[in-house]
């Protein structure tokens, strides 16, 4: 799954002593386990009498799940560019961007423009 990878490569980073893609990694996760949390919580509310196992298993973030928190940390990090740079803190705007190009990895390859024309314009002719 994509938070084990997570994990590993961020105990990589460790080793390696990476600090920045650590620090990243480590926020990554801490945000996939407040998401975990929450899903843990709303399962036992609906379901009280729900065992410890049931529970860890019903709780676990998919990868579709993990890939929507990756991407609102992505945001976040967007958002904090853009009042970086209207603050006039351009160090603090790059460090946000490296980041942001961090974090990405762990999202699926995204279309280009090129390719979304493309797919467009072939389903277009289809019909």
């Amino acid at each position: 799954m994509l938070k084990q990878q997570i994990q590993s490569d961020a105990t990589s980073a460790l080793k390696q002593g990476n600090q920045e893609v650590t620090g990243v990694l480590r926020l990554v996760l801490a945000a996939l386990n407040s998401k975990e949390k929450e899903k843990r919580y709303k399962v036992s509310k609906d379901d009280p009498n729900a065992t410890e196992e049931d529970l860890n298993k019903k709780s676990e973030l998919s990868d579709d799940e993990v890939i929507s928190v990756v991407s609102s940390e992505i945001k976040k990090r967007k958002d904090a560019i853009a009042l970086y740079e209207k603050g006039n803190r351009p160090e603090l705007a790059d460090k946000e961007k490296k980041e942001i190009e961090i974090i990405k990895k762990y999202l699926p390859e995204q279309l280009s423009k090129d390719q979304v024309r493309k797919i467009i314009e072939e389903s277009m002719i289809d019909e």
